[in-house]
This record gives structure tokens, C-alpha cells and sequence, in this order.
């Protein structure tokens, strides 16, 4: 009796222990796929390959951000490092050798000589250097007369007048045709060329300080009010993928021109900015501005090279791990040019790819993850 109730006992707590290795067989299936399921839009990257391609992250902490306006502008030499020279004669123009836009000079040295032969009218300098000596003759012949009682103080007066009116038209400089720089710096303008007749007063060169450029920002008249409030602004260059923050190179607001004040454009507003010439930004180049005003608390932003784009939305980057990252959707707000700011999809904490993010979006593509790396961490 006890040997069958044995037998039938063991075969049953087979069964059951069979089947109970089946269900837990069958439990870590469904666990695993599930886990690779919740992995399943990971990207995988080896920290090696994450440092190789120059990828880096940072976390996100609600900050200030500054208000933006937009606007475009100009950017071009101050009026303090400017001059532009011009002709002392009439005559052939004769620019010195190797000479050109960008040549550095010095202050004093010559940059073009005027001659004046062969020109209609003759070298009027000349003309005016007989004058000179003609009158400089009768007043020295005068004077000794009227000490003596000979000419009238009335003659000698005459005499004295043409002299000094002689002088007052005769120029050194100009009679020796030679231009030279009163300041040191660099040719901006040569607007004369080589070997054209000019006339008195035609300008010849512009030479500019390496000092300070002078930017214009046009804003729509509907900001005047916030404009007060502005303290710096961001720039970006046609032909650039780099904002230039203001800040950086001793950026100051100069003023405010109303349009009914300057030759700007109607129903805008000019803010005017200084700052230093660093040679990043091209004289004479318009620019994207954006102006920034005061300044917001506990917004979430993250630099403006973590934004990418597919298909009409906007994503960032978000480390899940050592090896992994996620791609995760976002709405952004205002960007200043150095900053975005995120209205929705990332949390204080997340980490995002700040810089490579073009790297991770190629391994996104192609789905390639290392050899030997698992989705289970």
C-alpha cells in the first residue's frame, strides 16, 4: 500500500515541478522581451567611441534665461576709428606699391602721391606757390620803404594782406602731391583707383583703427517698450553657423535711435551697440540679432546644439546610461542663439548631448550597437 501511494507521489511532483520550470522558463521569456521592449529605441554607444567622436553631455538644472527679441542688423566701423583721406590737388592718381584693402599703414606713411602734370588747368598749387613768393617779394621790398617815409602805412597794410592771402592758399603738402595717413591702422576703402584724375577733395583712402565696430540692430517698432531693458545681444553672420555673444568682446548698448531720427527703416526702432574688433566679425556685413532683456527664472534650456530636427519636429538627445542614449521629442521656446529654451519633454536631472550630436543621430541611423553590449543593464 505505502510503495504504490510512492509511486503515484513522485510521478505528480514530477509533473508539478516540470510544469513549474516551464512557467519560470516561460516568465523569463516574457521578462526579457519585455525589457528589450523597454530598450528597444535605445542607441548604443561605447564611452571610448563617445570620447573619440567628441560627444559630450550636461545636466539639466532650471535656470535664468533672458527674454529675446529679434531683429537684424549691421555691423560696421565706428566713427571715432575712421578717416578717410582725400585729395590734397587735382592731378593723376599714383597709390603706393602693394598697396590694398587690408595693407596695414602706418601713421605718417605715404600711401599715394598726386601729379599734376599734363592736367588741365595746369598744377594750381604751382600757381599758387608764385603767388606766394611774388607777394613775399613786394612786402619785403615795402617795409624798408615804409621805414623810411617813402610808402604809406596803407601800401605796407596792402602789401602785408596779399601775402597773407597767398599763404593761406598755398598748401606744402599739397604742392608736393604726397598722401600720407594721419593715423595708423588698416586700408578699409580705396574708392580712387590706380592712376584716375581726381580733384581737390576726392577721397583716396579709408584707414580704420583696430579698435571698436559699431553694430545697428532695426527692431520692430512694437518692442520699443521692452527695449530699456535690453543689455546685450547675440549676433549671427551671413555665411556663419557661430553666434558671437556681445558680452564676450566688451559689448555696449550706445543708444536708442527712433526712425523719425536716423535713416533707418519705417515703423523700426535702431538700438546702437559697440564693441571690440577682434577680427571675427566683417565690416560691412549685415547680421541676425538677438537682443536680450531681462530675465526669467526656473526655465529649462539646454545649449542650442543639442536641438536636432526630423521631419518637422524637434528632438534632443537623452542619456539613458554609460552606453545608452534616447531620443527624446521636446517643444522649444525662445532661443537666444546660445541657449533654447524647452517648454516640454525634459525633466530637472536629465542629462542631454549638448555637443557630437550629429554622431549619435548617425547611430541612430544605422542602429549599430557595440559588439557584446546588452540592452539589460
Amino acid at each position: 500500500m505505502n510503495f504504490r501511494k510512492y509511486n503515484i507521489v513522485i510521478p505528480c511532483l514530477t509533473a508539478i515541478v516540470v510544469a513549474s520550470c516551464g512557467d519560470k522558463k516561460h516568465s523569463e521569456s516574457e521578462n526579457g522581451s519585455h525589457a528589450d521592449e523597454e530598450h528597444a529605441d535605445e542607441i548604443v554607444i561605447h564611452p571610448e567611441e563617445a570620447e573619440k567622436f567628441g560627444i559630450k553631455t550636461t545636466t539639466i538644472n532650471p535656470s535664468a534665461f533672458h527674454n529675446v527679441i529679434p531683429a537684424s542688423g549691421s555691423v560696421d566701423y565706428s566713427p571715432e576709428s575712421s578717416v578717410t583721406i582725400g585729395s590734397p590737388v587735382a592731378g593723376r592718381l599714383e597709390l603706393a606699391t602693394g598697396l590694398s584693402v587690408g595693407s596695414s599703414v602706418r601713421a605718417g606713411q605715404t600711401i599715394a602721391d598726386i601729379r599734376a602734370d599734363g592736367i588741365s588747368g595746369g598744377n594750381v598749387d604751382a600757381a599758387a606757390k608764385a603767388r606766394l613768393d611774388a607777394a613775399k617779394r613786394e612786402l619785403d621790398r615795402i617795409t624798408p620803404l615804409h621805414a623810411d617815409g617813402i610808402v604809406t602805412t596803407r601800401d605796407l597794410n596792402a602789401a602785408r594782406q596779399a601775402y597773407l592771402e597767398a599763404k593761406a592758399a598755398y598748401s606744402p603738402a599739397a604742392a608736393s602731391g604726397r598722401v600720407s595717413s594721419p593715423i595708423a591702422g588698416v586700408i578699409a576703402a580705396l574708392p580712387a583707383a590706380n592712376n584716375e584724375i581726381v580733384s581737390v577733395g576726392t577721397p583716396i583712402a579709408t584707414v580704420v583703427r583696430r579698435g571698436r565696430l559699431t553694430l545697428r540692430a532695426d527692431v520692430p517698432e512694437k518692442y520699443y517698450s521692452e527695449l530699456s531693458g535690453v543689455t546685450s545681444c547675440h549676433i549671427l553672420t551671413p555665411g556663419t553657423d557661430r553666434w558671437i555673444y556681445l558680452d564676450e568682446l566688451d559689448g555696449r548698448k550706445e543708444g536708442i535711435v527712433s526712425g523719425s531720427q536716423s535713416d533707418g527703416r519705417q515703423g523700426y526702432v535702431t538700438v546702437i551697440f559697440s564693441f571690440v574688433n577682434d577680427g571675427s566679425v566683417s565690416p560691412g556685413s549685415f547680421a541676425e540679432v538677438n537682443l536680450l532683456s531681462g530675465t526669467r527664472e526656473g526655465v529649462i534650456a539646454v545649449p542650442a546644439g543639442a536641438i536636432t530636427e526630423q521631419q518637422g519636429q524637434t528632438f534632443v538627445y537623452k542619456r539613458l546610461d554609460e552606453h545608452g542614449y534616447e531620443k527624446v521629442p521636446v517643444v522649444c521656446g525662445l532661443t537666444d542663439g546660445k541657449l533654447t529654451e524647452i517648454k516640454s519633454g525634459l525633466q530637472p536631472g536629465d542629462e542631454v548631448v549638448s555637443e557630437g550630436t550629429v554622431f549619435v543621430k548617425l547611430a541612430e541611423t544605422k542602429g549599430n550597437a557595440p559588439e557584446g553590449h546588452s540592452h539589460n543593464h
